[in-house]
Order: structure tokens, then C-alpha cells, then sequence
């Protein structure tokens, strides 16, 4: 074997062990499964998401979610925000060794699909569902965050 299969093996392998490791950390470490992404990416407004339905004899709306304004920061893409929202959900429910309660107090919901779009300064990130209940209690949820952020801002 030539030094360089040598090298490139060895460099493979450490590359795939520090990955699996470095994914395992952050799998277990409590501190981790307690943060909420939203704490890193404040959201500062809310609104419903409105889907339009268009028909042959006309079209109507509908709201099917919630949608949060995160303003933009240097080196945040809207593949990385969805990417770290999608995650907070799944693991949103997560039971921590000391049992602290649930990522950004989630509520669980089944089949929410999170979509980012850009909006100028920032980011929607939109919380869709195709139940109507969900989507209530998306936007409840969502206005509720919004609202503890903007209150902890103020007493800064």
C-alpha cells in the first residue's frame, strides 16, 4: 500500500469516528435537548399562515399554520433555520435525565411540516399543517412565544 491510500485511509476513518462521536454528544447532552432554537433565533412577530385555494369558480383561504419572523444574522441560512427547527420538533418531547420540561414548551403535533422563505431582513419560518386544530394550536403557541419574548426583551 503507497503512503497515500495510507494516509487518505487513516484520515477516513478519523473523520468518520469524530463524526459519530460528535453526534452522539450532542444527542445526549442534556443541556443540548433543553435549549430551544428559538432561543438563538428570536422570533419578533407572528402571523397566521394563510393558504389560498383556487378553484375553476373562484378561490378561497384558509389558515393552515403558523408563521414566525426571525430576523436575519450573518452566516444564518434558511436551510440551517429550517434544519434547526425541524430537529427542535422532533425532539421537542424528548425526557431529559432531569426531567426539564419539553423544547420551547412545543406542543405535540403530528405531521407539522416546517417550510423557511426569506422576507427581506429575515426569515418566515412556517409551521403547516392540514388539520385545523393544529393549526390553532401552532399559532396559539407561536403568539404566546413571541409574546414571552418580546416581555423578557422589555425587562432587559
Amino acid at each position: 500500500m503507497s503512503a497515500t491510500k495510507l494516509v487518505l485511509t487513516a484520515l477516513t476513518v478519523s473523520l468518520l469516528l469524530g463524526g459519530a462521536f460528535a453526534s452522539t454528544a450532542y444527542a445526549t447532552s442534556p443541556e443540548r435537548a433543553s435549549t430551544c432554537v428559538f432561543d438563538k433565533h428570536e422570533p419578533v412577530s407572528v402571523a397566521p399562515y394563510t393558504v389560498d385555494f383556487g378553484m375553476d369558480w373562484g378561490s378561497y383561504s384558509f389558515m393552515g399554520g403558523a408563521q414566525l419572523f426571525v430576523p436575519a444574522r450573518e452566516g444564518l441560512t434558511k436551510e440551517w433555520l429550517a434544519a434547526s427547527v425541524e430537529h427542535a420538533l422532533a425532539s421537542a418531547h424528548v425526557v431529559t435525565n432531569d426531567n426539564t420540561k419539553a423544547v420551547c414548551d412545543m406542543p405535540r403535533l403530528k405531521d407539522v411540516h416546517v417550510g423557511v422563505v426569506s422576507g427581506g431582513n429575515g426569515f418566515w419560518v412556517q409551521l403547516i399543517s392540514r388539520d385545523e386544530k393544529t393549526n390553532r394550536a401552532l399559532l396559539k403557541w407561536a403568539k404566546n412565544l413571541v409574546a414571552e419574548r418580546k416581555s423578557a426583551r422589555a425587562a432587559k
